[in-house]
Order: structure tokens, then sequence, then C-alpha cells
């Protein structure tokens, strides 16, 4: 055997002990290091309505609150609030409208209106998805 013969066997063992040192660095066969089997987002999350005495009505409430706050954005609101979001109204005063020679003001004005009925609009078209949502998770 020479002497390249041998530095060519050490230097296999070399390069397969840093191979199965970085398997167990990256998942391999370290148990400290486990990737997650399933990601659950706030919809998943949400476990069925039991009835009965041993319901779980507030853990539903809570879990669907946050899905139909992330889902549904404000409308989500109505589940903690029990009543509709009603979005704040515009003070015109906020609006320099005297002192306004380019109708700069007018023109933000007319947006945060524009704003607000959009956000209006939208949750008014959310409604019927977000019953059925409701309607899926107590089923």
């Amino acid at each position: 055997m020479t002497d390249t013969e041998g530095n060519g066997k050490s230097e296999q063992k070399a390069n397969n002990q840093k191979t199965s040192e970085t398997k167990q660095g990256k998942g391999g066969t370290n148990p400290s290091f486990r990737s997650p089997s399933i990601s659950l987002n706030s919809d998943t999350a949400v476990p069925q309505l039991k009835y009965g005495g041993g319901n779980n009505f507030d853990l539903i409430k809570k879990c669907i609150a946050i899905a139909c706050l992330e889902r549904y954005k404000n409308l989500g609101r109505l589940i903690i609030d029990e009543e509709y979001y009603v979005p704040p109204s515009i003070d015109v005063a906020d609006f320099n409208l005297a002192n306004d020679p380019y109708d700069v003001e007018k023109s933000r004005l007319c947006e945060a209106h524009k704003r607000k009925d959009k956000e209006i609009n939208d949750m008014r078209v959310d409604r019927p998805s977000m019953f059925a949502y409701l309607i899926s998770k107590m089923s």
C-alpha cells in the first residue's frame, strides 16, 4: 500500500464523518431538531363545536374570533363586540378647506370618504362568506 492510497481512505472516512455530522445538525437523527409535521393557520386551529354539557363554546368563540379577524378584518369584530363595526366618522374640521387654493385638502377629504365607503361595502360583501364559515364550524 502506498502513501497516496492510505491518505485517500482516511480522507474518505473524514468525509463520511462530516456528512453524518451535517445530517444530524440539519434534522437527520438529532432529536432536538424536528420540523413541524403540520402547520396550523387560524382556520385549521378552530375545532368543531361540541354540543351538550361538556361543550367547548368558549374555546370555539375565541378561535373563531381570531380566524374571522384574520380572514374578514373588521367584520370579524362582530364575534367579539356582538354588533357590527362602524368605521369612525370623518371630521371635516381635520381638513383645512378654507385655505386650500389647489383643492388638495378637498381631494384628501374625498379620498377619506371613499376609503370609509369601501370598507363598509367590503364588510357588506363579506357577510355571507363569514356566515357560511361560522355555520361550517358549528355543524
